[in-house]
């Protein structure tokens, strides 16, 4: 199937196709990044255990014993990052994971508009934009931004020529999430019978940059990983310990990822992606068309059984795990509503075509708005994580400063705060503890009950944090 996805790939007698820009595009993601700055910004849990492994990494002091699973390609960033400090850090990852967004939309334009036209890209970009948590969850610095990018991208190389890149792209995307190595690895195989049947003879360089490329990603997902836990599996245990309202701990976790993750797009973007699946197998069948949307469908099929699949074996199985398949219907939702419409003009007139255009605009609304006032929420909610991790420096020095407050033992605070916390007090992450016992302080939300733990009488309070000290309890 895929000698009919693209023209035939690059090989060193024959100059690459000319790509779609690229450049100023990413200039462009990254600038509109930096001015969302302006906007809370802070980085969510897992974030933040990517930006004290960087700092951790940078000081040769790597310890990965506990929080979420290990994710090299932020990593990656957030090494050189560690540089920038206490505050630019942070803000520097925002930067990075907020521009993956964006780009995000952009290639959800670009993917529409080359199967479909401009409308089918505003289609496609439009329904990622309101998809539920999407936005929400890179701008507080989750990588399924950057996924969802790097991923579409890769698909538009690959249908460029640039297969290479659309395979780098894809090594990138691997270093995100595991349900994407299967395809890699399959596509790594594919460029090389592909250069190997062009040439007649084994394909040397594209040989070794899939091989290289696979040693690379086991190296950067397990090496690591045993140097900080001393366990080459300790993201995998990680990951099969989900938070209390996983999907893995309902009746039936293959069934409930399906059930939770229908609420991520609406019934319009789906009934969109449906048409274009059922036009695509009906031309495909009759061979008037290549089989780009079939693919796809696939790729989003398949990937969402592997999410469901791993929660039925006990994974967490996070909505935020389905980005890339949402993304993909979000895609094919656009050609799909633009085949109805110029279908209907070529079989009814223009009339009938603009009056069904119409009528689906009309359905649509009542979803668009509740999108929109989901979005509203989703902004509420990102500034409220934000006042409460953002002002954790400002606990620390209410409490006396970084040196006291480590001088009468262990740090304890909530659940969720335990990375930020970590970050701001220069701590590993295991040495952030939430089951508190003293000797010790507790720098914890004031909403907590451990803010009012009598073993730790308060010494300090801020507007969102009480601090409290077991040694001021012995004076």
């Amino acid at each position: 199937m895929l000698e009919r996805l693209a023209p035939p790939p690059e090989t060193a007698d024959m100059a690459p196709a000319r790509a779609r820009p690229w450049r100023l595009l990413v200039l462009g993601c990254l600038a509109l990044a930096g001015l969302s700055l302006l906007w809370p910004s802070v980085p969510t849990y897992d974030p933040w255990a990517w930006i004290i492994w960087g700092r951790e990494i940078a000081h040769l002091d790597l310890v990965t014993k506990t929080g979420p699973s290990w994710k090299p390609l932020p990593v990656i960033f957030t090494t050189p990052f560690s540089l920038a400090g206490d505050d630019g850090a942070p803000l520097l990852w925002l930067v990075v994971a907020r521009a993956g967004g964006i780009l995000a939309f952009a290639m959800a334009f670009r993917l529409g508009k080359r199967l479909a036209g401009p409308v089918a890209g505003l289609i496609a970009a439009g329904s990622l934009i309101l998809a539920d948590e999407f936005i929400r969850n890179f701008f507080r610095g989750n990588s399924e931004g950057i996924l969802v990018a790097v991923c579409l991208w890769a698909i538009e190389r690959h249908l460029d020529g640039r297969r290479r890149d659309a395979f780098l792209l894809g090594l990138a995307a691997a270093l995100l999430r595991p349900e994407v190595w299967p395809f890699i690895a399959l596509y790594g195989l594919y460029l090389i019978a592909a250069d190997w049947h062009a040439k007649n003879r084994l394909p040397v360089k594209t040989t070794i940059l899939v091989i290289g490329g696979g040693l690379a990603l086991g190296i950067l997902w397990f090496v690591p990983e045993y140097l900080g836990s001393g366990d080459f599996l300790r993201a995998a245990a990680r990951a099969r310990k989900p938070n209390p309202d996983s999907a893995a701990f309902a009746a039936h976790p293959f069934i409930e990822v399906f059930n939770r993750s229908a609420s991520v797009l609406t019934p319009p973007v789906y009934i969109g992606g449906l048409l274009a699946f059922c036009a695509a197998l009906y031309a495909f069948i009759k061979r008037r068309e290549d089989g780009l949307i079939l693919a796809m469908a696939a790729i989003g099929t398949v990937l969402m059984i592997a999410v469901a699949g791993m929660t039925q074996a006990g994974f967490a199985g996070n909505l935020r795990y389905i980005a890339l398949p949402a993304a993909l219907v979000c895609v094919l939702a656009g050609a799909g509503w633009v085949w109805l419409v110029r279908s209907t003009a070529a079989r009814w007139g223009v009339i009938a075509a603009s009056a069904l255009a119409l009528a689906i605009a009309a359905a649509s609304a009542p979803f668009v708005i509740e999108d929109i006032n989901e979005l509203d929420l989703a902004g509420q909610r990102i500034k409220a994580e934000a006042d409460l991790y953002g002002t954790v420096p400002e606990a620390i020095k209410a409490g006396g400063g970084e040196a006291k407050l480590k001088s009468c033992g262990t740090v304890y605070t909530g659940a969720f705060q335990t990375q930020a916390v970590a970050w701001y007090m220069h701590l590993h992450e295991m040495d952030s503890e939430i089951f508190a016992f003293p000797p010790g302080t507790t720098i914890a939300p004031s909403f907590s009950s451990l803010s009012r733990d009598p073993r730790f009488p308060t010494i300090a309070k801020t507007r969102k944090w009480v601090i409290g000290s077991s040694c001021a309890a012995a004076k």
